[in-house]
């Protein structure tokens, strides 16, 4: 976590459930409420990079293949077009006559 030598105060407003669930927490984990929401917010902020990062690799992965495939220029109704006619393959593949 960041050092504790270089903070900033923040005010915030939080729906009352809310709250009542941090405080119990931090009565649970024997924790300050400040404490806690310290660590959320940078647990939080952590996952939200993770998975940002995730997304963004995917999306790279993808964008790849369909330049394999020369995909990468099909219209958004191309696309929707060859996924309807896999649908019905499967479809009658599954369930014949």
């Amino acid at each position: 976590m960041s050092s504790m030598s270089q903070t900033v105060q923040v005010t915030l407003r939080l729906p009352k459930d809310i709250y009542e669930r941090i405080t119990q927490a931090a009565l649970i984990e024997q924790q300050q409420v400040e404490d806690l929401l310290r660590t959320l917010v940078a647990e939080g902020l952590e996952a939200h990079t993770t998975i940002r990062e995730l997304l963004e690799h995917v999306s790279e992965d993808y964008r790849a293949r369909l330049a394999r495939e020369g995909k990468l220029e099909q219209s958004a109704d191309d696309v929707l077009q060859e996924l309807r006619d896999l649908r019905e393959q499967i479809t009658r593949e599954l369930y014949p006559g």
